[in-house]
């Protein structure tokens, strides 16, 4: 049986296969959501992340496998009770105000009671507090998304599909949603969100799950996934002349321009050589500035 996959489960993919059009875009996935989780699917744009969402959320029919929420079967009236959806637009009623967006999803979530205590919560979370009574449609773009996220997470949902959530936030927005998610999933939810961004995937901490041609490519810690320790970027105080930093570090692929560099890439070939590749151009007398990660890619995992 696949490691990944739990029979108890709040999220289960079945071998689920989904078509959109003509275009086969997710190929017999199967694997399991545990609860009090946080999940990232990451991936470049087109590799099916929001088609999961869609699909998990009852809007897309698989082609073949099966979609469980909470032991029911994605898009019924069970499974969608136990989901709060964000999806790539907002769906705010710009017309009315926050409030009223908030407690009309609460009404059609049949919340019993404190919705309207619930909502105020949340806006005060987001920094909206100040604005409940204000149409959606003065709102900046940032704002909607703020406003869409409390309206996700009213009723506290067993399970939360967020499609990248941060999208038009400034910094301190993305903290504060980061943060709540991290708060949900600890507190019992199975969160699942997308995102292409692999900084964000380190920020969210979880569980990484790479898509890759519309099938799962790797599931794991963002280390285990993604290896940021295979690139390191190397700066020095002072330029060295290329072809003797080709000799210091020949075991090595270095990646540099120019006859003299004082700024490189190293891509090292396991995480234990960190160390002794540190030490080696230490002793070949290079003046470190500083030696961190470099760009992650998506085919590092490879």
């Amino acid at each position: 049986m696949d490691l990944h996959f739990r029979s108890d489960a709040p999220v289960i993919l079945d071998g689920l296969t989904v078509q959109v059009g003509t275009k086969v875009v997710l190929k017999s996935l199967s694997h399991s959501f545990p609860p009090s989780s946080l999940t990232v699917i990451l991936g470049p744009n087109g590799v099916g992340k929001t088609t999961l969402l869609r699909t998990l959320a009852g809007i897309l029919r698989p082609k073949a496998g099966s979609a469980f929420i909470c032991g029911h079967p994605a898009g019924s009236v069970a499974a969608k009770s136990k989901v709060g959806y964000l999806a790539e637009s907002n769906g705010l009623y710009d017309r009315l105000s926050a409030m009223d967006n908030l407690l009309f999803h609460a009404r059609l979530r049949r919340m019993d009671g404190g919705a309207k205590e619930e909502a105020l919560a949340l806006l005060e979370k987001f920094g909206l507090d100040g604005l409940w009574n204000a149409p959606v449609r003065t709102y900046s773009k940032g704002m909607k998304q703020k406003l869409a996220l409390a309206r996700t997470l009213m009723g506290s949902p067993q399970v939360l599909l967020l499609d990248e959530p941060t999208s038009g936030l400034d910094p301190d927005g993305s903290e504060v949603t980061i943060g709540i998610l991290k708060r949900s999933s600890k507190e019992g939810a199975t969160v699942i969100m997308t995102t292409h961004n692999s900084y964000l995937a380190r920020r969210m901490g979880g569980s990484v799950l790479l898509l890759k041609d519309g099938q799962i490519r790797d599931v794991g810690s963002f280390e285990e996934v993604l290896k940021p320790y295979r690139r390191l970027r190397v700066k020095l105080l002072d330029p060295v002349d290329r072809g003797k930093l080709k000799e210091i570090l020949d075991e090595e692929e270095v990646r540099v321009t120019g006859s003299a560099v004082d700024e490189f890439e190293v891509v090292v070939r396991s995480k234990e050589a960190i160390p002794e590749l540190i030490r080696g151009m230490v002793k070949a007398e290079l003046k470190l500035l500083s030696v961190e990660p470099g760009e992650v890619s998506y085919e590092m995992g490879e």
